[in-house]
């Protein structure tokens, strides 16, 4: 990173000394990616297994809260800074997206449970900045909320968000094995995030931990979840810094996880950042280079000049047609995105159609009163899987329509760079749909039992009067049996009534659920596609300009050799030659960042 930094800086005052600040503003934002890169790391994990525990052990500062009646309401990323310093990211009530600066100290009443129950301060992020070693690589630890575990709606957000993360922590105790919603999540994850690593906390607390780990490695290897499992004692982390012992600080398994942050994540995020910037600046030498070597094919051969000027001529039109509206990669872009929404929100719509009838398929075969407390979860998890493959899918497919545009725009130019970054990996983490209150108590036992007496006493009166009639007893025996028969019919029916009722009820609280989920997903895709498209058009429509420019240069320098006198061309010729064989040096200096 930091020779990276040094070289695009160094090709940064070269593009402004040969007069290309068209070049140096793509560098100066290649420069600023590279300064402060940003990799997000997300914990997720039940409730109450050691999150944020983990969290500030790592970091050495109390910025989580850890009490035993506390839980994290909303995600907290914590990230490096000069200075500790802390922001509130909410939504107002226009529905805008705002932030206040607010005191670290303070973190807890914004993120927690009780601090803000039920999110009430619609709050999307909590970020922290702090100047630790563990995070100067770019890595952004994301405490995500561990209200109601993974079935509940905070978990199916954060699920919905692994696309877009560059690595998770998931976080277990050493209490038990893992449970079947956590190998469900896990293989769910392993799919949708490139780095996974299992972390087994409060091993201090637990004798039998290394059991349990045991089990653990063995339920990841029958799932195929591929993934480092690293135990860890934060108290001990913790007790270790205090006392600066290195010896307790190994003991706490730790050590593993930094390593873990600092070479799986870090570095492997921070080869993919400094790859892009190599590629820019192998864009920049080109272009620089170009423009030289035409001019010295000028200066050196006057008999081909003519010949140069062509080809000079020709290369100017067609950056000329590639900056046109109406050039081929802006057709194939425009279509492409198109094509790309038209996709995703029939993509978006059928999954969630297919989760409403799973969903109304299961409680038309159940009464909701019984099944609702899994049944709740279920629904989370399953509509968090469906939006989290959407947002995969719209990754994909963004990165293939990328390199489709791409191509078309070399057939007409030259090769380029690109960075596709649709979002941030705590985009999607915002406040989460929740099924709403959902009343499936139908009518009562008492409304049963008035149901069922209204029905025997209206066959009591009915059949008693007839009975009357033929000069029979009003209350014979007869007639009380007829009466407690349909008696007996209208509690069946006001027990299926209510059952009916309370289908009902939950499959509207189902769909309107849905409807939420889709509402949102719908909004957050839309805008994605509009970034990428914007990003996709503003790049290569600068790449366009570059070529445009570096052509008319060439052309222009070739142009005055022609005019210049055997000497003068001489001179300058010798100029041209030093010039080239700087540029040559940069370019040997790029090309060993990459060995």
């Amino acid at each position: 990173m930091e020779d990276a930094l040094a070289l695009v800086r160094l090709v940064t005052q070269a593009s402004a000394a040969y007069d290309r600040p068209d070049l140096a503003r793509r560098l100066e934002a290649t420069l600023t990616r590279l300064s402060d890169p940003a990799f997000h790391v997300l914990v997720v994990g039940e409730f109450k297994q050691g999150k944020s525990s983990l969290i500030n052990a790592l970091v050495n500062a109390p910025i989580c809260p850890v009490d035993d009646d506390v839980a994290t309401a909303v995600p907290t990323a914590v990230g490096y800074g000069e200075q500790p310093s802390a922001v509130v990211r909410y939504e107002d009530d226009a529905g805008n997206q705002a932030a206040q600066q607010i005191p670290v100290d303070d973190v807890a009443t914004y993120v927690t449970e009780a601090g803000n129950p039920e999110n009430r301060s619609r709050i999307r992020l909590v970020e922290v900045r702090l100047p630790r070693r563990v995070l100067s690589t770019g890595v952004v630890l994301v405490d995500t909320p561990g209200v109601g575990g993974l079935g509940s709606a905070h978990a199916a957000t954060t699920l919905a968000a692994l696309p877009m993360a560059d690595a998770l922590l998931f976080v277990s105790d050493a209490s038990q094995e893992y449970s079947g919603p956590e190998l469900d999540f896990l293989a769910q994850a392993r799919e949708l995030c490139p780095h996974v690593a299992c972390v087994l906390t409060k091993i201090d607390f637990y004798p039998a931990w290394r059991k349990v780990a045991e089990l653990d490695r063995a339920h990841l290897d029958a799932a195929g979840v591929a993934a480092p499992l690293m135990p860890v004692s934060s108290t001990l982390r913790t007790a270790a810094l205090a006392a600066n012992d290195q010896e307790l600080n190994q003991e706490s398994g730790f050590p593993a996880v930094v390593g873990h942050l600092r070479d799986e994540v870090g570095r492997r995020s921070a080869q993919g950042v400094v790859g892009a910037a190599v590629a820019d600046m192998r864009w920049a030498v080109s272009q620089l280079q170009a423009q030289f070597d035409s001019e010295r094919a000028a200066l050196e051969d006057p008999a081909r000049a003519a010949e140069v000027l062509a080809r000079l001529q020709d290369a100017k039109e067609r950056a000329d047609r590639l900056r046109s509206q109406a050039a081929r990669w802006q057709v194939v872009l425009s279509d492409g995105i198109g094509d790309l929404t038209s996709d995703l929100d029939h993509d978006l719509r059928t999954r969630l159609r297919t989760v409403i009838q799973e969903a109304e398929d299961a409680l038309d075969a159940s009464d909701p009163v019984d099944v609702w407390p899994e049944f709740e979860p279920w629904l989370y998890r399953r509509a968090a899987e469906d939006v989290a493959h959407h947002y995969a899918l719209m990754d994909k497919r963004g990165r293939a329509l990328a390199d489709e545009v791409a191509s078309v725009f070399a057939m007409d130019g030259d090769e380029i760079a690109l960075v596709l970054n649709a979002g941030t990996s705590t985009d999607a983490l915002g406040a989460p749909a929740k099924v709403g209150t959902v009343d499936l108590s139908g009518g009562g036992a008492a409304n049963t039992a008035m149901a069922a007496m209204r029905g025997a006493h209206g066959g009591v009166l009915m059949f008693g009067m007839m009975a009357n009639l033929l000069g029979l007893a009003f209350l014979s025996a007869p007639v009380v049996g007829i009466g407690l028969l349909l008696g007996r019919k209208a509690l069946k029916d006001e027990k299926e009534r209510q059952l009916a009722g309370r289908r009902a009820q939950a499959k509207n609280a189902v769909r309107k659920y849905i409807d939420e989920v889709s509402f949102a997903v719908s909004k957050e895709s839309r805008d994605s596609l509009r970034r990428v498209h914007r990003q996709l058009r503003d790049s290569f429509a600068a790449q366009a300009d570059e070529l445009h420019r570096s052509a008319a240069d060439a052309l222009t320098a070739s142009q005055r050799a022609l005019n210049d006198d055997e000497q003068q061309r001489t001179r300058r010729l010798r100029d041209v030659e030093a010039e080239l064989q700087r540029i040559a040096a940069l370019a040997r200096r790029i090309e060993g960042l990459t060995a």
